[in-house]
């Protein structure tokens, strides 16, 4: 479905990330993948898939210099890129009154600002390649007004209308943008929610269970396809029904 696509993917080395990674090899696509560190379980685990990973890219997203120098270096090497997936993020979670400004300036940094940074950087790939797709990792978190969610919500959410302007904006170089939103779904991230929480989701949804990693990268993988060639601009929920 993706043969002769390359995909560059950030969060690389998180669950979901890892399980895109499996899903695009699955599909044929090529990979780069993007992580804070090339740690020995994640160079073992793409041992696996060496024949679809391309390149492995070292770089903390929230440092504009390092970025800019990596990616400057896979335009030196004439790389072609005609996935970005933007899977990196990190978790937050606390009453209003009780989050400092500088926390949620960081949720911002790793969750929207490091996004777009990246997204402006690597346009340059996409321009030039057909059917180019990008997909933004948003959450359901940022579509419902949960208690404790001020932080990491508004930084999902702030990313998924980011998506619908850049779909309207670069629609002109026929590069399409859609943004997914996980529900509760089964990665280390899971533990850092409220027992009592994740229970009260659950209890709230059609399907009654979490979610899995797989699930989302194989929504990830149709929507990055020329299947989805009529998909712009939208932010797909995959929660099982979630009713807030």
């Amino acid at each position: 479905m993706l043969s002769k696509k390359i995909a560059f993917v950030t969060g690389s080395n998180g669950g979901i990330g890892k399980a895109i990674i499996k899903s695009l090899v699955k599909n044929n696509a090529m990979i780069i993948c993007s992580v804070r560190k090339k740690d020995k379980k994640f160079l073992n685990f793409t041992e696996k898939y060496k024949k679809n990973i391309i390149d492995i890219i070292e770089f903390d997203i929230t440092n504009e210099d390092q970025v800019k120098k990596k990616i400057d270096h896979l335009y030196k090497k004439k790389k072609s890129i005609n996935i970005l997936i933007n899977c990196a993020g990190k978790a937050s979670g606390s009453i209003t009154e009780m989050t400092s400004i500088k926390l949620i300036k960081n949720i911002f940094d790793v969750n929207f600002f490091s996004q777009i940074r990246i997204t402006q950087l690597l346009l340059k790939f996409l321009k030039k390649s057909k059917n180019s797709s990008i997909i933004n990792i948003g959450s359901i978190s940022g579509l419902t007004p949960e208690r404790g969610n001020l932080a990491y919500g508004t930084s999902k959410s702030a990313l998924m209308f980011a998506s619908k302007i850049m779909a309207n904006e670069f629609g002109y170089y026929k590069i399409r943008v859609n943004s997914v939103a996980p529900g509760i779904i089964k990665t280390k991230m899971l533990k850092k929610m409220d027992k009592k929480n994740i229970q009260k989701i659950i209890n709230n949804s059609f399907n009654q269970k979490i979610g899995t990693a797989e699930e989302v990268a194989d929504l990830i993988t149709y929507l990055c396809s020329d299947k989805a060639r009529h998909i712009n601009g939208q932010t797909i929920k995959i929660d099982g029904g979630t009713i807030f």
